[in-house]
């Protein structure tokens, strides 16, 4: 598994992107509530732990979805578990201590950052302008830090993004877009269609490419291992 990418647990994904995540780079998964970002973060995390490999996941969203990432991990929960650490951000000050420590802190066995979501307490702490210049130094300087150290370390890092949307009418993109797309090496859009079915469109490196999935209790499938 030396180098190899880090697979996702849906075939689709790992097709998509190339196999999965990259040791040492950054992916970026945006999209609206409910399009599967927490899913995917909670699925390769577990897949993760599967292939023997340990996970940091960072948390922003409040309370941490254990109930969820237990489904997903299925049967060896108690097993797959040892090897998942979570942090819950309370404020962004505290998300930004969190990753100004982050290698001194890193449990042995880690192969995998996850950040869900990068921007959430980011954007509670936006104000006025002044203001905004701070809270945006602080995300670009966490997301330098974080790439040295994935690149230094050999960690696949998985960062997940709200969406805003595109003042001309064509679309979202992740919040801070300018940001976190610097500092990605890929980019992956998840989008709610109908039901438990999910588009993801991976935007970087070129050519975008799509395709369509099902979000199931366990995580994503390929939509042609449903039953619809």
């Amino acid at each position: 598994m030396h180098n190899a990418p880090l697979p996702t647990g849906c075939r689709t994904l790992d097709a998509l992107l190339d196999g999965g995540l990259r040791l040492g780079e950054i992916l970026l998964v945006f999209g609206e509530r409910g399009s599967g970002k927490t899913s995917l973060a909670l699925q390769v995390s577990s897949v993760a732990a599967s292939l023997g490999m340990g996970s940091v996941i960072i948390y922003s969203e409040g309370r941490f979805p254990i109930r969820r990432l237990s489904d997903i991990a299925g049967s060896d929960w108690t097993n797959l578990s040892e090897r998942i650490w979570v942090l819950e951000v309370k404020h962004f000050e505290h998300q930004d201590s969190i990753v100004e420590g982050l290698e001194s802190e890193l449990p042995g066995g880690v192969r995998l950052l996850v950040f869900d979501s990068i921007t959430g307490q980011y954007r509670a702490g936006l104000g006025e302008h002044n203001e905004n210049i701070i809270v945006n130094k602080m995300l670009n300087r966490q997301l330098a830090i974080i790439k040295d150290v994935s690149a230094r370390l050999g960690l696949a890092v998985l960062i997940t993004s709200e969406v805003k949307d595109i003042p001309d009418g064509s679309g979202t993109a992740p919040v801070a877009s300018t940001i976190l797309t610097y500092w990605s090496e890929r980019v992956l859009k998840l989008e709610r269609v109908y039901g438990a079915i999910r588009k993801a469109s991976a935007l970087r490196p070129e050519p975008v490419r799509e395709a369509l999935m099902m979000l199931t209790s366990r995580g994503f499938i390929a939509a042609s291992d449903g039953n619809g």
